[in-house]
Order: C-alpha cells, then structure tokens, then sequence
C-alpha cells in the first residue's frame, strides 16, 4: 500500500497524540493528593472507568480501536499486540498444566483470544491458532510438562516473541518496523544476560535465552556491563533497574523518531507504543500512590513521557 494512502490516518492519530499526558501532566498526577485525586485527574482528561484497573484497560482499549477505524487494513500494526499474545500464552500455558483460573491475568487488547489458546492447549490441536503461535504453543507446552520448569518454558516463550516479531517485522519491509524488532530484541539480550548472570547461570543456559546468542554475553556481570557500555556509552548501568528505565526510555525514543512523519503507518505505530507507554506510566503512578510511596520513589521508577 501506498504511503500516501495512510495520511487521514495519521492526520486523526495526531489529533489523539495530542490529547496525551505530557510530562507536566505526569508530574501533576505524581504530586495529587492520594489515589482518588489521581484518578480524578485522569478522568478530567477523557480517561474512563471507576477503578484503576478499569482506567487503563480503558484508555488503552480506546487507542487500539480509534487506530482499527482509520487504518488501512493493511496495516501492520497488529505486530505491537504480538507481546500480549505471547503473555496469554505463558499464562494460558501456566494455568492449564496447574488447573488453575487466568482470567485475572490476561493482558489486552490481543490478536487471539486466550479461550482460543486454552481450547488448543488442551485439545493439542493449534489450527485456530495464528502462524506466530502456533509452534511454540505445543513446544511450550511438551516441554513445561515433561520438565515442569516453568523459568524454562517461559525463556523459549520469550525467545519465540522476539524471533516473531523480527520476522513479521521483516515481511513488511519497513524500516522502521525492523529496526524497532531488532531494538527489542537487542536490549531484551541485554536485561537477560545481566539477569543470567546476576543468577550464575550456565554458558548454555545464556546461549539458549537470548534472541541472538553471543559469548560476550554469557559471562560475568562485569562482562556482560562491559559489552553495553561499548554498544551504548549513554547507557545507565548503575544497577540492572536503572538499565532496564533506560532501556524502556530507549524504545520510547526510537517510537518518537516516526511522530514527524505524515506518510506510512510509522506514525501510528509509534503512537501505539507511546499509549502503551503512557499507561505503564498511570499504572506505575496509581500503584504506588495506592501503597503510599513518596513521590521520589515514584519519579525513580517512571519512564519518560511520549507526549
């Protein structure tokens, strides 16, 4: 499809960038007084619902289907809602070997239904499944009740995500959606190997978790810091919590690259990733307003802003 086809949409999806939180807003929810002022403040900026959970599945509900309505069919941008599909899957996957309920824990909006991963799962039958999930879920699934190591299948999970995501980004031949894939999956291996490595993992152990395994990244700590620091030199590596605040910050950087542009799909698909964003940031707000947390507590914690 033709970039130029795109240009209502991304005319209507600016309109809705604007009406986003920006960082005063943010430092506005952070300062309110309590849980209840917090949640006024978002609904006297168009978000719904009563209770904080209702807010942010709302909101970002809301964005997902706005973004259906004005695009193209074509549109890739169903490759952003591949994570989602991926968490059901582990938490489908998890509950149905420990006849245990889901429902609680499903991430949305999705491509597939998690009743349509759980009638798979337990008929072992992936037809109804999409292409992306239809080899892992079983792989997954042989290997958690033959082995019951759940750290283990969720690894080959979140490997499969990734190798997903590359290559659905790749079948749409846009830069942007590739380099996007491949971010994703570099700082993933990043955060893993620290992880693996913080845990004293086995060099095998590392190979077989990250996305693209490399030596340099199944060693210690030390090693593992010194290859992002020559990869990254901006990146904070202070401790593994303010690396992977960088590494959100980082995607969130590489989605504001597109927002300039008024041709192609780039544009909506980073609004997509700035709303998804903007919530983990509410989310992470209400939460520890909730808790009493301090704002200081709050602001280590909170990623950059989209808007």
């Amino acid at each position: 499809m033709k970039d130029v086809e795109y240009v209502y949409a991304v005319s209507y999806i600016k309109t809705l960038e604007n009406k986003m939180l920006t960082q005063s807003d943010l430092n506005t929810l952070i300062a309110s007084d309590g849980i209840d002022a917090a949640k006024r403040f978002l609904t006297e900026h168009g978000w719904v619902g009563e209770s904080q959970e209702e807010l942010l599945k709302n909101e970002l509900e809301s964005a997902w289907t706005k973004a259906y309505e004005v695009c193209p069919k074509e549109a890739p941008i169903d490759l952003l809602l591949y994570e989602n599909d991926f968490h059901n899957l582990k938490t489908v996957l998890k509950a149905s070997v420990q006849s245990e309920k889901w429902d609680k824990m499903i991430l949305s909006p999705y491509t597939v239904s998690p009743e349509t991963i759980e009638k798979a799962i337990k008929s072992k039958n992936t037809d109804e499944l999409p292409e992306h999930l239809k080899d892992i879920t079983m792989e997954a699934y042989k290997l958690l009740t033959s082995t019951m190591d759940g750290q283990l299948a969720e690894i080959l999970i979140d490997k499969a995500f990734h190798l997903a995501v590359l290559e659905g980004a790749k079948r749409t031949k846009s830069e942007f959606l590739i380099g996007w894939a491949e971010l994703l999956a570099e700082l993933t291996d990043y955060k893993t190997a620290w992880r693996c490595a913080l845990g004293k993992k086995s060099k095998d152990f590392v190979k077989n978790a990250l996305v693209n395994p490399r030596d340099s990244l199944a060693d210690t700590e030390t090693a593992v810091i010194d290859e992002i620091k020559k990869n990254y030199p901006d990146a904070d590596t202070e401790t593994i919590g303010a690396f992977e605040k960088w590494c959100d910050n980082k995607k969130l950087a590489y989605a504001k690259k597109a927002k300039a542009e008024s041709f192609g799909f780039a544009p909506i698909v980073a609004f997509l990733i700035g709303k998804s964003f903007e919530v983990k940031a509410v989310r992470i707000i209400l939460t520890c307003k909730a808790n009493g947390f301090g704002e200081d507590i709050i602001r280590e914690r909170l990623r950059d802003a989209y808007a």
